[in-house]
C-alpha cells in the first residue's frame, strides 16, 4: 500500500489544547458510541430496502463501525458491520423499477419528478377558478368535478383538494383527469416500463351503498386499464399503489378520479397525489459501498484477521459485477477532458443528461479510491477514482481567510453543482451554482481524503487548503458555518464527521471539534441522535501525527530522523525482504554478540496527550519475539511496549499516555525481545495517532 500512500511529514509538536474541555474520556466515547449502535440496531434491526434509506442511514452507520474498529481494535464492530451488511445486499434485486438490467441493487421513489402537475391542487386553472390547474374535466361541470378548498387534509399545509361528485340523473360518468408527464422531457411523458408509486388521501361521503371512490390509471393510447384503487373511509386514509408504465413514453396515460357506479349518490376528495417513478440513484450506491470498500481494503492489505476474507470477497465481487458497470451508461466527458457521471435520462431529476452535483459522483469515486488503495488492485479502481476527483478538483477556486496567527491563509471554496460538460445549463431554471453546504461537503472532502491516501488527485499542500476550508467553517465563523464559502446560520454538529479527517493537516480541526462534541455529550441520547456516531467515531479514531512506510531512502539505510542505537547498518536496515507492503520495510537482525540491535527515533509530543502507535510485525526466524516500546529517556523508564510473536504478518497495535510535562526525550525503539539469540524480525507501515 505504500506505493500509493505518500509520507506524511506533520509536524509531531501539535497544538495544545484546553483541559477545561477534555471533561470525557476516550472509554466515555466508546460507551456514547456503544450505546447508539445498540438503539440503533434496537429500531432497524433488518436493514432498509429503499435506498434512500440506506445512503442516509446505514451507510454513515457502516462508516463510523470501520471507523470505531480502526480507532479500537475491536472486532465486535466488524462483526456487526458485516451482519448489516448482508441484510442489505438480501434485500438487493435486479428489478427495482428500472427494469430487469442484470444489476443488483435498491431503488427510491421520493426524488423523482412528480408525474402529474398539481398534485395537491393547491393551483386553479387561471381560465377556471373551480377548476385545478392541469386537470380536466371528463364528462363533469363544475358541480361535479371541482377544486375544493373545504374538504382536505389537516396537516397545516393544504389550501385545497379535489372533489368528485356522481350525478346520476345525467347517466354518465364524473370524472377529473390529468396525464402523466415530465416537464424536462419534451418527448417522454413517463419512464418507459417504470414502475411507479402513487401516494395519496382520500374519504368517501354520502354514497349510496356499495360505491366506493376510485382512483384509476388509464392509457387512452392502448385503451388499457393499468390501476384501480378503491376508497373506502369515511375520513381522510393514506393510499399506496403501483402500476408499470406501458413501454411506449408517448402514451397519453391519464390518473383518473371518480366513484365506482354513476348510477348511484356519491361524493369523494381526494388530496396529495403524488406519483414517481421508482429509479436506482449512483450517489445512494456510492454511499452504501464506500464503507463496504474500506473494510474489503482492510482485508485485502492484511489489516483484519482472515476469518472476513471470504465477506470481502464476496462484497468485492457484489461491486465489480452490479455497482460499477451498472452506471457506466451514464459517464461522459468533461470540458476539462475528464470523466463525470451524468444524471440518469429518465425522470428521477429535474436535470435529465446532465452532471451529478459534486457530492453525489463523488459519493462512487470514494469507493474507487478506497480500492485504489489495495496494491496490485485492478488499474481501472485507480483510473476511475483519479477521473472523478480531477473532474471535482478543476471546480475548486482558492478563496483567503484571516487564520489565527493573523495572517491570511488559502482556502478552498466550490460549489453545490458545477458546469462540468458540455450537456450542462442553467437555462432550465435550475441554477445550482452557488455555494456547497457543509452537509453534502461532508462527502466532497472524504472523497478528497480517500483519494490522497490512494495517491490521487492532491498533493499535501492543496489537502491544507481543505483543511484551511473546514478551519474556517468550524473555528472562525460565529457557529458551525452551514456553507462551505462563507459564514451562514449554524449547521448540526453531527456534520462534523468527515471533516474531522482534515485534522491529519490541520490538528485544531480535531480539537476544536472536540470542544463542540463535549459541549452536547449529556444530550446524545436515543436513537434520534444517531447521526452523531461518525463524529463519535472520529474523535476515538483520533488523527494521524506521524507516518512511516520505511518505503524511503536507499539499502540498508534509516528513514530521516531514525537511528542506530547499539546496531549497524548490517543488523538494522531497510531490505525488499522485509516489506510488508511497497517495496522495503525495516529489518532488526540480532547478533548475540553485540546486545541490543535496535532501530531509534526521537517522539515529539504534545504534554498529556494519549498516543495510539500502529504497524504491520512478524518475527521472521530465530527464538526471539519482536517489540515495539516508548521509552522516556529523561525518566528511564518505559511508557508502553508491545511484542508480537507471530510468525506471519500481522497488525500491532499498542495506546500510550506521555508525561504531563514538556522536556522529556520519548524514543521509538524497534527490536527483540531478546538480543541473547539469533532472530529476524520485520517491521512495516508504522503510524501514530493522537486521540485525545
Amino acid at each position: 500500500m505504500k506505493n500509493i500512500i505518500k509520507i506524511i511529514s506533520l509536524p509531531l509538536c501539535l497544538f495544545s489544547v484546553n483541559k477545561a474541555y477534555a471533561e470525557h474520556t476516550q472509554a466515555q466515547w466508546v460507551g456514547k458510541f456503544d450505546l447508539l449502535s445498540q438503539q440503533y440496531q434496537a429500531q432497524y434491526p433488518n436493514s432498509f430496502s429503499r435506498s434512500s434509506n440506506l445512503a442516509w442511514a446505514e451507510a454513515y452507520y457502516l462508516d463510523a463501525l470501520i471507523e470505531m474498529y480502526l480507532g479500537t481494535n475491536n472486532q465486535n464492530y466488524l462483526d456487526t458491520f458485516i451482519s448489516r451488511v448482508d441484510k442489505a445486499f438480501a434485500l438487493a434485486k435486479d428489478d427495482t423499477g428500472m427494469g430487469v438490467d442484470g444489476y443488483k441493487g435498491w431503488g427510491e421513489w421520493v426524488y423523482s419528478i412528480d408525474a402529474i402537475e398539481n398534485f395537491g391542487a393547491e393551483e386553479a386553472d387561471s381560465q377556471d377558478s373551480s377548476l385545478p390547474a392541469n386537470w380536466y374535466r371528463w364528462q363533469s361541470t363544475a358541480e361535479t368535478a371541482y377544486r375544493n378548498t373545504a374538504d382536505k387534509v389537516d396537516d397545516g399545509k393544504s389550501r385545497a383538494g379535489f372533489t368528485i361528485k356522481t350525478a346520476p340523473d345525467t347517466n354518465r360518468w364524473h370524472v377529473l383527469q390529468t396525464p402523466l408527464r415530465n416537464p424536462h422531457k419534451a418527448n417522454e411523458h413517463f419512464d418507459p416500463n417504470g414502475k411507479y408509486q402513487i401516494n395519496f388521501h382520500a374519504k368517501i361521503e354520502n354514497c349510496d351503498s356499495g360505491v366506493k371512490g376510485l382512483l384509476q390509471v388509464y392509457d387512452f393510447t392502448e385503451r388499457k386499464l393499468l390501476l384501480n384503487t378503491y376508497v373506502e373511509s369515511h375520513s381522510f386514509t393514506s393510499h399506496v399503489a403501483e402500476f408499470i408504465a406501458p413501454s411506449d413514453p408517448s402514451n397519453n396515460v391519464h390518473i383518473r378520479l371518480y366513484a365506482t357506479d354513476y348510477k348511484k349518490h356519491c361524493t369523494v376528495h381526494f388530496d396529495n397525489i403524488r406519483v414517481r417513478s421508482w429509479r436506482e440513484y449512483l450517489v445512494h450506491d456510492g454511499m452504501i459501498t464506500a464503507p463496504i470498500a474500506k473494510f474489503i481494503k482492510l482485508a485485502r492489505t492484511g489489516r483484519l484477521d482472515a476469518r472476513f476474507n471470504s465477506w470481502a470477497d464476496g462484497y468485492y465481487d457484489f461491486l465489480i459485477n452490479h455497482t460499477f458497470p451498472k452506471w457506466e451508461k451514464d459517464l461522459h466527458n468533461t470540458l476539462n477532458g475528464n470523466l463525470v457521471y451524468l444524471f440518469a435520462n429518465d425522470s428521477s431529476s429535474r436535470k435529465p443528461g446532465q452532471s451529478l452535483p459534486h457530492n453525489q459522483y463523488l459519493a462512487l469515486q470514494r469507493t474507487y479510491a478506497e480500492l485504489a488503495q489495495v496494491e496490485d488492485s485492478d488499474p481501472n479502481h485507480q483510473f476511475m477514482a483519479k477521473q472523478l476527483i480531477e473532474a471535482f478538483k478543476s471546480s475548486l477556486t482558492l478563496g483567503q481567510y484571516q487564520a489565527d496567527s493573523g495572517l491570511s491563509v488559502n482556502k478552498y471554496e466550490w460549489s453545490y453543482w458545477s458546469l462540468l460538460t458540455d450537456k450542462d445549463t442553467t437555462s432550465d431554471g435550475f441554477n445550482w451554482t452557488g455555494t456547497e453546504d457543509t452537509s453534502h461537503g461532508n462527502l466532497d472532502v472524504a472523497a478528497a481524503v480517500s483519494s490522497y491516501h490512494a495517491g490521487l488527485g492532491f498533493s499535501k499542500e492543496e489537502m491544507n487548503y481543505f483543511a484551511n476550508t473546514a478551519d474556517f467553517m468550524i473555528s472562525h465563523c460565529a457557529n458551525f458555518s452551514r456553507h462551505v464559502n462563507k459564514c451562514y446560520d449554524s449547521e448540526s454538529l453531527t456534520s462534523l464527521r468527515w471533516w474531522m479527517q482534515l485534522a491529519e493537516f490541520k490538528p485544531s480541526i480535531y480539537h476544536d471539534s472536540e470542544v463542540k462534541l463535549t459541549s452536547v455529550f449529556d444530550a446524545i441520547q436515543g436513537v434520534n441522535q444517531r447521526y452523531y456516531m461518525g463524529a463519535i467515531a472520529q474523535l476515538v479514531k483520533g488523527y494521524r501525527v506521524y507516518d512511516q512506510s520505511f518505503d524511503v531512502g536507499f539499502a540498508n539505510a534509516l528513514p530521516a530522523e531514525w537511528r542506530h542505537w547499539q546496531s549497524t547498518p548490517e543488523t538494522v536496515f531497510l531490505s525488499t525482504n522485509s516489506a510488508f507492503s511497497g517495496a522495503q520495510g525495516l529489518t532488526v537482525k540480532n547478533k548475540p554478540t553485540y546486545g541490543w540491535q535496535v532501530a531509534q527515533k526521537v517522539f515529539k509530543y504534545e504534554p498529556g496527550a494519549t498516543y495510539r502507535l500502529e504497524s504491520m510485525a512478524r518475527v521472521s526466524s530465530g527464538d526471539a519475539n519482536g517489540r515495539i516500546m516508548i521509552y522516556d529517556a529523561t525518566s528511564k523508564k518505559s511508557i508502553g511496549q508491545k511484542i508480537t510473536t507471530s510468525r506471519t504478518w500481522s497488525p500491532l497495535s499498542m495506546e500510550f499516555t506521555v508525561p504531563e510535562t514538556a522536556g522529556h526525550q520519548l524514543q521509538i525503539y524497534l527490536y527483540s525481545t531478546n538480543w541473547q539469540v539469533d532472530s529476524e524480525i520485520h517491521f512495516d507501515d508504522l503510524e501514530i495517532y493522537r486521540i485525545n
